[in-house]
């Protein structure tokens, strides 16, 4: 028996007990990817979520993130564009250690028979959504800059980023197969139809630097760039009980940057 496999055994003896239904390995334990700063993803399937259903502890010298999970819930992200992106390529690669019932099993091949298409006009709702919601953090980000509030504009930058960059994933139904390449994907996704989102993108979380500019400054006005990009990425979507707030807010955005002088 291996080192790794040795080791994800003692994992199943110290948590078989009752109330688990079955216990898996996802990340780099699962693809066999791993190396010597690897955390190990252990997900613990439950009926009934415990007080602690997330901690950290170390066994054999190993890092292990330990997750509870109740199983019905896993199912029901397979339902859910925003969550599907995320569960759908994990539960295909999860290395189910135990699964006395076949239910770990059964949840696998649900994400093996998943099809994209039936969420494609739920995801279309929800990136518009995120757009519409970040009017707020767009209005931030210029009061910010105008008042060189440092603070202000990472803040409500770094939840445009999060919100929008998202919102593009979700609405293009990308498959994450690893947290550790999300950017990556999104990047080589759209680079050939949207340069600007990818610009805008990489400049807003800041990945790439501007010359001669306070870093907020170019985070700020990418942030706005990445909002006016994803508007034109969803131009045919947007619905109308959102499209006055996005509207409204692109105009104030051109309008800002037609006078702040670092735009």
């Amino acid at each position: 028996m291996s080192q790794p496999d040795a080791f994800l055994l003692s994992l199943v003896e110290r948590f078989q007990r009752p109330g688990v239904i079955g216990l898996a390995v996802t990340g780099s334990y699962s693809r066999g990817a791993q190396d010597r700063y690897s955390d190990v993803d252990l997900d613990i399937f439950v009926n009934e979520l415990p007080k602690e259903d997330y901690t950290l502890r170390i066994f054999d010298g190993k890092l292990v993130s330990i997750k509870y999970i109740r199983l019905a819930d896993e199912f029901s992200s397979l339902s859910k564009p925003e969550s599907a992106i995320w569960s759908v390529q994990g539960l295909r690669q999860m290395r189910i250690l135990w699964d006395e019932s076949g239910e770990i099993h059964r949840l696998q091949q649900a994400a093996f028979d998943f099809k994209w298409e039936a969420l494609q006009p739920a995801a279309d709702a929800y990136a518009v959504e995120q757009l519409m919601g970040c009017a707020e953090e767009a209005q931030k980000i210029m009061g910010g800059l105008l008042k060189g509030n440092e603070s202000k504009v990472l803040y409500a930058a770094w939840g445009m980023f999060k919100s929008l960059s998202f919102a593009a994933a979700t609405q293009a139904g990308l498959m994450i197969d690893s947290e550790n390449r999300i950017f990556s994907m999104m990047e080589e996704h759209f680079k050939d139809s949207h340069p600007g989102w990818v610009r805008a993108f990489r400049l807003a979380f800041g990945m790439d630097v501007e010359a001669g500019k306070p870093a907020f400054v170019t985070r700020g006005l990418a942030s706005l760039d990445l909002y006016e990009e994803t508007a034109r990425l969803f131009k045919d979507i947007i619905t109308a009980d959102h499209r006055e707030v996005i509207e409204n807010t692109l105009q104030l955005i051109a309008s800002f940057k037609q006078s702040y002088p670092h735009a």
